[in-house]
């Protein structure tokens, strides 16, 4: 599953990268906006994901 870019909360531009996967809590990642060269924190998981990115050993058994 390819990550949406998310906007900069700094200068509203789309042209942000993910930076790593977990940010200062699991529930967010850390992105870097390549406009206004900031680093920010998104919340990974929305109503719009299809499913939950969540590491390994969080997954529970599919039944």
């Amino acid at each position: 599953m390819a990550d949406l870019p998310k906007p900069c909360p700094f200068c509203g531009s789309s042209d942000t990268v993910k930076e790593a996967d977990f940010g200062t809590s699991l529930m967010v990642n850390r992105q870097y906006c390549r406009r206004c060269r900031s680093f920010f924190e998104a919340i990974k998981w929305g109503d719009t994901d299809a499913r939950l990115d969540l590491p390994d050993f969080l997954e529970s058994p599919e039944p």
